[in-house]
């Protein structure tokens, strides 16, 4: 029984891999295939020849390079501008809720659970006619806005969990102190709430780097579009060039492959923790 259930770990770890690794080494075998031999009829899994000239001329400074590393700085302003909107907005609303009382507190955590669940296909076309009667369409800014909305439901209802999770007394010392409610925020919550906060950055920050259906709609510049938009346009409807979308991928892939590596022990510890009361 003991070899059995060993192998078992052994085994759940291999699929694991398998379904998580495997596409990522996938992609880059593409992006660095031949086209050539990635069409040929007796293709194997592993390319004859390696080439790097998907990633040349991505990096060679032609249009379809400028295009891409315009989308990706518009991806990291995009993730900046909401980080900087969305956290303090999302503390001063998950503290309000967390660790004051008032009527239709309940209520209010209620209907944010309840906004988790709204497609985004729901309210785009809305949101759309609103942008575009109010001339606020392909601006980085206000697209921002829209990312904020939509993950503020989550990021108040785990911080205010948290909060909720943070003993009174602590709060009432500082009070006794001399502290008023706002340096009491400070100074004593938002230390305490690190892991949490962090936590809630990185989730904010992969969302925006991943978001295409509402840039799709909203942003339709190449002052505004996304990295994720820009490497969809590399499809066309007459080719479908496989390695360069591979290779922008993977290029793609490396900041938040970098913020997920240096924060990932918040992001799970921070998750735990701002889940477990409500």
């Amino acid at each position: 029984m003991k070899y059995f259930r060993k192998g078992g770990y052994i085994l759940a770890l291999v699929l694991f891999l398998i379904f998580t690794v495997g596409p990522f080494i996938w992609t880059f075998i593409l992006s660095v295939t031949p086209d050539y031999s990635m069409f040929s009829p007796d293709s194997n899994l592993l390319p004859d020849k390696i080439i790097w000239d998907n990633y040349r001329e991505l990096f060679s400074g032609g249009q379809r390079g400028a295009r891409f590393f315009t989308g990706m700085f518009n991806s990291l302003r995009a993730a900046a501008i909401t980080l900087v909107i969305g956290i303090p907005v999302a503390l001063m609303s998950a503290y309000a809720l967390g660790r004051m009382q008032f009527r239709g507190r309940k209520a209010i955590k209620n209907i944010l659970l309840i906004t988790m669940v709204i497609p985004v296909m729901a309210t785009i076309i809305p949101l759309y006619r609103m942008f575009a009667d109010a001339r606020l369409l392909d601006n980085i800014f206000w697209l921002s806005v829209v990312y904020v909305s939509s993950y503020l439901p989550l990021a108040v209802w785990l911080l205010s969990n948290y909060f909720a999770t943070i003993p009174k007394e602590l709060e009432e010392a500082a009070l006794i102190d001399g502290c008023g409610r706002t340096a009491t925020f400070f100074r004593i919550m938002l230390p305490l709430s690190a892991p949490i906060i962090l936590s809630i950055s990185l989730i904010m920050f992969l969302n925006t780097w991943s978001q295409f259906q509402i840039p799709l709609i909203l942003a339709s510049s190449m002052e505004t579009k996304p990295m994720a938009i820009v490497v969809s346009e590399f499809v066309t409807k007459d080719t479908i060039q496989y390695g360069l979308v591979a290779a922008a991928g993977m290029i793609a892939l490396i900041p938040p492959a970098l913020a997920a590596l240096v924060f990932r022990k918040y992001l799970v510890s921070g998750m735990m923790k701002g889940s477990v009361k409500g």
